[in-house]
């Protein structure tokens, strides 16, 4: 095979290969012939099959049967030119064709070695940048199962981006400025540092529950606390450097979580350098510019800056279509803070920001927060921002998406993404900082339980490996459950959290997918030696053709995750599920292939193609895994 008959993505070149035959056979454009192409639902009936002949019947007065009947005839002498297609036939007015499975092979096999790693990427989306949002959780706490949820989203969809040709950025929201900081804030000032080991996001997690009964039953507390709210406004203020000491710890803490998931960020925008950089104001200057961002002269709202949503169709019929973005104290609402920061992210407004690194990541990137004082960086613009939020806040995030379009920057509107998801909650409450349900369910617990239970399963299977190889695999399974359960599930499905569900150790869960991956590996060790030049054709087994034809649809389904993020009502659709699925189905049929057919045993020239294919199927249940931020095991 020529270097010109390598293929990115082997499923849609031969689905165009055979949609160039039947153009032509059918006297037809081959847009027109696309439209009427399908997959058969059983590999019997064909490999591709066409309905065109309903379409052409009205046109050419003739019945369907008789149309198919007339393309057979055209197709029985087209396909000669073709060595992909092998033969065709009809069922009716259904066109049937099946390919020539031994070159189906040996072109999917060659253009997976030949892109190795990079099998399954694309430039489709080339020249396109995204900036990824989350997932913003507070410093003032561990994360639970259902941040967890949001950030494994959000690392997997900016991993998809980077496959299709975006450039991403993944960022982080720090809020160091709410009343939650406030709070914990008071309270750090009145007694001495932590005096045990506790991680210390679950120390002051903890320490949150009490505080926060103090506050709603305490008014000489309450009003302590408000006092502290102010005051972190000035930087320079005691309670605003114990503030910034607390929040930068626990973000540490929190990032040490994140990094067990294999889950890194490029940059961190803090509330606090929002809030002294000058992005306020100037958003509020240019906001006043617009024909329906409005200042109310008279009522309980004089003085206030609006926006006037009755200009939008979709809230006409609002019953207080003025929404303020700026109080007539000259404080931001959380819509106008938010929609200066979506215009900062987009570009619209010049970057106000210097950066500092914050610290070094495991993946040895740097990862820098936005300050005062530091270093430029040009971000530059983004053709699209995904912020990935709780389903819950699908009207504010529609407000603010709409309120850019008032602004006049209707495309940055239309580019602006909510990829909402429902949140993850126990059977008989939802999680909540303030109550404490997060306890017993933090991520650090989940992914602690997971590595116990993953340690288990490697030992019994290699009791003679070191305890290092243990611990390693261990963490790596363990974590690779928790990533894949929470993508196992549609985003718009809310997830109730099982011990029994997260830990399942076969089926649909993430260690079927990584043992066989080690299985693959563990095949291809014992054959070292014993291959040759393999002649691809060979595999043309029922098991065999059906894993190659998954190997040669990966590229495909990865652009169509992309592909498929779709704006809606209540967000913008990731079927992040799409993958998962696709990547089990792999792990089957895989084990499929195993079960029937020998590859050590086979004779030598079928097992060096089968050794190959062996290797093809390692190489890209390596790359799926990647995409879902699964570590791939070489043994388990």
């Amino acid at each position: 095979m020529t270097l010109s008959e390598t293929y990115s993505n082997p499923w849609s070149a031969f689905f165009d290969e055979a949609a160039e035959i039947l153009a032509k056979a059918a006297s037809v454009d081959i847009e027109t012939i696309r439209r009427f192409m399908e997959i058969p639902p059983d590999s019997k009936l064909g490999d591709v099959a066409t309905t065109i002949s309903f379409h052409l019947a009205k046109e050419r007065k003739k019945n369907p049967a008789q149309i198919a009947g007339d393309i057979v005839v055209k197709l029985t002498t087209l396909i000669g030119e073709s060595a992909l297609i092998e033969k065709v036939d009809s069922k009716g007015p259904y066109i049937n064709l099946f390919y020539n499975r031994g070159e189906y092979v040996k072109r999917t096999i060659t253009s997976a070695t030949k892109m190795n790693d990079e099998y399954g990427q694309s430039q489709e989306f080339s020249g396109e940048r995204a900036l990824i949002e989350f997932p913003a959780v507070n410093p003032s706490k561990p994360w639970h199962i259902g941040h967890t949820r949001n950030s494994v989203l959000g690392d997997t969809l900016g991993n998809i981006l980077k496959a299709v040709g975006y450039d991403v950025i993944k960022l982080d929201y720090i809020n160091d400025l709410g009343l939650q900081i406030a709070q914990l804030t008071w309270k750090l000032m009145q007694i001495e540092d932590q005096s045990d080991d506790t991680k210390y996001d679950h120390y002051l997690g903890h320490l949150y529950v009490g505080v926060q009964e103090a506050f709603e039953n305490d008014k000489k507390a309450e009003e302590e606390i408000r006092e502290i709210t102010r005051q972190l406004e000035d930087l320079s203020s005691d309670a605003a450097k114990t503030s910034l000491q607390m929040v930068t710890r626990c973000v540490k803490a929190q990032n040490q979580t994140a990094y067990r998931l294999g889950i890194y960020h490029d940059y961190q925008v803090w509330e606090s350098a929002i809030a002294h950089s000058g992005l306020l104001d100037t958003a509020k200057k240019m906001m006043l510019e617009a024909d329906n961002i409005v200042v109310i002269e008279e009522g309980d709202k004089a003085g206030c800056i609006v926006a006037r949503l009755d200009a939008i169709d979709e809230f006409k019929d609002m019953q207080e279509p003025n929404k303020i973005l700026f109080r007539s104290d000259g404080t931001r609402t959380y819509t106008g803070a938010d929609v200066a920061l979506q215009m900062w992210k987009f570009g619209i407004i010049k970057d106000p920001f210097k950066y500092r690194n914050f610290e070094l990541q495991p993946n040895e990137e740097e990862v820098y927060r936005t300050s005062l004082e530091g270093e430029n960086h040009d971000l530059g613009e983004f053709n699209s921002v995904f912020n990935v939020i709780g389903a819950r806040q699908a009207h504010p995030q529609r407000l603010i998406y709409a309120i850019l379009d008032i602004l006049g920057f209707t495309e940055q509107s239309e580019n602006s993404h909510h990829v909402a998801y429902e949140f993850v909650g126990l059977d008989d409450t939802d999680f909540s900082g303030r109550k404490g349900t997060w306890i017993g369910y933090s991520c650090d617990v989940v992914l602690d339980r997971a590595y116990e239970l993953a340690r288990e399963e490697v030992a019994k299977r290699n009791p003679d490996e070191s305890d290092d190889f243990k611990d390693r695999v261990g963490e790596q399974v363990g974590a690779g459950a928790v990533r894949y359960f929470l993508l196992n599930a549609s985003p718009d499905r809310q997830i109730t959290f099982r011990w029994n569900e997260v830990l399942d150790f076969n089926g649909d869960a993430a260690p079927y997918l990584q043992y066989s991956h080690a299985r693959a590996t563990r095949i291809l060790e014992k054959a070292e030696g014993k291959t040759e030049s393999a002649d691809l054709t060979l595999l043309t087994h029922d098991a065999e053709f059906a894993l190659v034809k998954a190997i040669a649809r990966f590229p495909e389904e990865v652009l169509e995750t992309a592909r498929g993020l779709q704006k809606n009502t209540w967000g913008t659709s990731f079927h992040s599920n799409k993958m998962t699925t696709f990547c089990y189905n792999l792990a089957t049929l895989f084990s499929r292939f195993y079960d029937t057919c020998p590859v050590l045993k086979a004779e030598p020239n079928l097992m060096a193609a089968r050794l190959e294919l062996v290797k093809t199927f390692k190489q890209t249940m390596a790359n799926c895994l990647r995409l879902l931020g699964i570590p791939a095991v070489e043994r388990m």
